[in-house]
């Protein structure tokens, strides 16, 4: 990839799995949180440097309750924050 970019999770809604895609176009340190409305970290999901390329994780929500998350990344440049929908 020649740009960073955070894609949107598939599926949204989504319960109780949903993948997480994104784009490097060079070495970086990861960082990819979850976050519940309340602002409250849920889980950290990736933290470590991951070659150029693309890259996805999968997010397991068991246990979490139905409502709104958000997942952010930080990666070199890129901070990005995306919105995704858990029903039970």
């Amino acid at each position: 990839p020649k740009t960073a970019r955070l894609y949107d999770n598939y599926p949204n809604p989504f319960n109780p799995s949903t993948s997480i895609t994104f784009d490097l176009p060079s070495n970086e340190h990861v960082i990819i949180s979850v976050f519940n409305a309340l602002g409250q970290n849920m889980t950290t999901l990736v933290d470590k440097k991951l070659t150029a390329g693309s890259h996805h994780v999968l997010l397991k929500t068991h246990g979490w309750s139905s409502g709104v998350y958000y997942y952010k990344i930080v990666a070199g440049e890129l901070n990005e924050t995306k919105r995704m929908l858990l029903v039970r």
